[in-house]
């Protein structure tokens, strides 16, 4: 039989080392998330709108504000024109169903996009900040 006193201990350790479990799967989780943006380059959108084809098949960052929509189509997606953090220039970008609900005029998002075929901005992944 364990004396009393080795099971407390046995049980402290125990809770002391879930513990340091669930601080190490939270914090990868934490910065597996923020990666999705952190490492990213900024789109140069004036550059962009000049020569759209040198961008195809990259992946940036866009930090903008939602200036109008243009489009929507159920279970499709939506057309935004956004204004890129810095710039007066509106740029036009595509948000899958799947990806964005709730968007309004007037709000802040990051957003990750690629450049489609044709030069459309595809928005990947989107937060409000």
């Amino acid at each position: 039989m364990i004396p009393p006193n080795s099971q407390k201990s046995a049980k402290s350790l125990q809770s002391a080392l879930l513990c340091v479990i669930l601080l190490v799967i939270s914090s990868v989780f934490i910065s597996c998330s923020n990666g999705d943006f952190s490492n990213l380059e900024t789109l140069p959108t004036k550059q962009y709108l000049e020569n759209p084809v040198d961008f195809l098949g990259n992946t940036y960052s866009v930090k903008a504000q939602i200036d109008s929509q243009i489009k929507w189509e159920k279970e499709v997606g939506r057309i935004l024109a956004v204004i890129p953090e810095g710039s007066s220039i509106r740029l036009p970008v595509f948000v899958p169903d799947a990806v964005g609900n709730n968007i309004h005029i007037g709000q802040r998002f990051e957003l990750r996009v690629r450049i489609e075929e044709g030069g459309l901005v595809y928005v990947e992944a989107l937060r409000k900040y």
